[in-house]
């Protein structure tokens, strides 16, 4: 008995640890999406202004919409068709059916990249095709017009989402079917009911728990997809997943923690209807079996077909007005600019803005490097009007004639822009980029962890900061700076001077010294006090330091990447005045005074520094001196020699 009651409690004690596991970091989450401050880790008070920032949010919401309309048509039309798709394997033979089935199974089975970028290429494809094709059709008739160019959006979308989740639907309906006797089916047509009705009667009733079960995975599969989502959005459309990936590019805004905590609230409601019909139900049919035990009568309930009736009734409402809705959003605006940045660099407020003043709508997108740009870009799979790459990437991208030589006289307010900033390396006659932000790599510390002046590039790996040095996940940025500290340039290529590099890096590993290779998190845990140094981008400096007087950035005396992002338009663009009219919007003085205020860095617009205070003039992180600008350098394109950076980094980084 003693034995038994031990065992009991280690078991009680095993589950609430495995749920502590699970929901420790859920209840971190909404605890911190009630905090007054910009950080995850460190308590300012109870607010609710990230709820109410929440609902301004443009990207965000716009991000909700796009996640809950696809997962919520892509749910019918798949439990639609799932269920149909069942019903004709069940009737198959045997081995017919088994090869099916595992045809059926691949999809779920093969990895979400393959599936995400067959898709792409499948609809670039037929895009392509579709183009001669429309082009031949409006040749020789004028009665009907088809568009001569289709791009992916919306549509397309809702189309890889269907095609992913039809198999979980089949597996969820398969079982049942199995499960079912053939013999109800004859049994109602004996009876007299046409195969029709024996289908709603019978069929529908004994599988229900089957669509149930296939639909809400559908959704939770839909909701939850990135990869997929990733290669067959295109540039109209962008997931909540997306979104959020996107912005780790710079940093993750406090309203994403409450809008998970929302989303999580939101399953949890779910959860418990389901949890209270199904309760109701087994409550309702125990006390059904009690009565035709007993003798008594039994009350007539709905007969199903008008039930289903009903829902199918309510289903198809429901498809058609987010059919409505969807196609309200796609003519509501006739002039459209696609624009991709990164997460955190623009304020939407000034993208409100623009669309009253022009009454040109702005689909904003985020993407989360410089090479996943490139890939969606070179493989058809999006179709932007403005860009935002960095200098290397600027570079490679006009190297391979994949950008519009810009017409200035369109962009009045590009001679506001500093002449420092023009006719640079990565575009020397200045013909295809408008400077858009610029900072600096440097060391953030904290000055009460240290007992010396940070100046250099080897404090980094200095064992007396032994698991108190977050570097950064980035393989230009991390084996740039030991290519500097060693007196090599970041843009080295050489396969010796990288395998140098790569050595050091592996011994501060071995050396216990690096805590962890962060981006965003890195600024909320030095605002924390969770590391005494790490490497990170001057904006992101700035932020730490807003929330923690303890902190301080310096350049190493070696020198560092100094960087700048332009905003470029691509040579598909379909709307390249409504880029134009966008990009000079974004250099007018005022606008850029916002967003400098808002992105934390350096602006290129000459009245914004001008205008400057002289603490902000003065200030070394926003505004660096001469001679730090001049020890620092761009990162240029290094071409097939990335592949040799992406080895060496994954050495680096599954070293032990």
């Amino acid at each position: 008995m003693t034995g038994r009651r031990q065992n009991s409690i280690g078991d009680r004690v095993l589950m609430a640890l495995v749920f502590l596991f699970l929901y420790a970091p859920i209840i971190i989450l909404i605890v911190f999406s009630f905090n007054a401050g910009t950080s995850s880790s460190v308590w300012k008070g109870f607010s609710l202004k990230w709820y109410e920032s929440l609902l301004s949010n443009r990207l965000i919401m716009n991000s909700v919409y796009t996640t809950l309309m696809v997962s919520l048509l892509s749910t019918i039309v798949a439990a639609i068709a799932g269920t149909f798709a069942a019903i004709g394997l069940y009737a198959m033979s045997r081995r017919r059916r088994a090869i099916v089935n595992s045809v059926n199974n691949i999809p779920m089975m093969n990895a979400d990249i393959v599936t995400g970028v067959s898709l792409c290429l499948l609809f670039v494809v037929f895009f392509n095709g579709w183009g001669a094709f429309a082009g031949w059709v409006n040749s020789w008739q004028s009665a009907v017009v088809l568009p001569e160019r289709l791009t992916m959006g919306f549509g397309t979308l809702l189309i890889a989402h269907i095609c992913f989740n039809i198999p979980y639907v089949i597996l969820s309906v398969g079982p049942k079917l199995r499960q079912m006797d053939r013999n109800l089916i004859d049994a109602a047509q004996d009876l007299g009911c046409t195969w029709m009705q024996a289908f709603w009667r019978v069929v529908i009733p004994e599988i229900k728990p089957g669509i149930v079960s296939g639909a809400l995975t559908a959704f939770t599969m839909s909701v939850d997809d990135f990869i997929i989502s990733y290669f067959t959005a295109g540039t109209s459309a962008s997931t909540l997943a997306m979104t959020i990936y996107g912005m780790t590019k710079k940093r993750v805004s406090p309203e994403i923690n409450a809008i998970s905590t929302l989303l999580f609230v939101t399953v949890l409601v779910l959860l418990a209807i389901i949890n209270l019909r199904d309760s109701h139900a087994a409550r309702r049919e125990h006390h059904a079996a009690a009565t035709a035990a007993s003798g008594a009568p039994m009350k007539h309930h709905r007969r199903p077909n008008k039930v289903l009736r009903r829902v199918a009734a309510g289903v198809m409402a429901c498809v058609l007005t987010a059919l409505l809705v969807v196609t309200g959003r796609s003519v509501q605006s006739e002039r459209v600019v696609n624009v991709c940045s990164w997460g955190e660099y623009i304020d939407e407020e000034l993208i409100t803005q623009f669309e009253e003043e022009t009454g040109i709508r702005v689909n904003y997108q985020t993407a989360e490097s410089n090479e996943a740009l490139y890939s969606l870009i070179k493989m058809g799979g999006a179709d932007f009007d403005v860009i935002v790459p960095s200098d290397y990437m600027i570079a490679r991208l006009i190297q391979e004639d994949m950008l519009v030589e810009l017409g200035y006289s369109h962009i009045p307010n590009f001679d506001l822009i500093d002449d420092t900033y023009k006719n640079l390396s990565y575009d020397p006659e200045n013909k295809y980029t408008v400077p858009y932000a610029w900072g600096t790599l440097g060391i953030i510390y904290n000055t009460t962890m240290v007992d010396e002046p940070i100046t250099h590039w080897a404090q980094l790996f200095d064992t007396k900061y032994a698991n108190n040095v977050i570097m950064m996940d980035s393989y230009r940025d991390t084996l740039g700076l030991v290519l500097k500290m060693q007196g090599y340039s970041m843009n080295e290529r050489s396969e010796e001077a990288l395998g140098e590099a790569r050595d050091v890096l592996i011994k501060q590993k071995q050396d216990g010294i690096v805590k962890a290779y962060q981006l965003d998190e890195t600024k909320d845990k030095m605002i924390a006090g969770e590391a005494a140094l790490a490497v990170v981008y001057s904006g992101d400096a700035l932020y730490a330091m807003e929330g923690s007087e303890d902190l301080a950035y310096v350049v190493p005396m070696e020198g560092s990447n100094i960087w700048l992002d332009g905003m470029c338009i691509p040579k598909e663009s379909k709307n390249p005045e409504a880029a134009m009219v966008f990009i000079d919007y974004m250099c007018r003085p005022d606008i850029a005074r916002m967003n400098m205020d808002y992105i934390w860095y350096s602006t290129p617009i000459q009245a914004v520094i001008d205008g400057m205070s002289e603490e902000e003039a003065a200030h070394e992180v926003l505004n660096p001196p001469q001679d730090v600008v001049e020890r620092c350098e761009f990162f240029r394109d290094v071409g097939e020699d990335v592949y040799l950076y992406e080895e060496i980094w994954s050495e680096v980084r599954l070293a032990r």
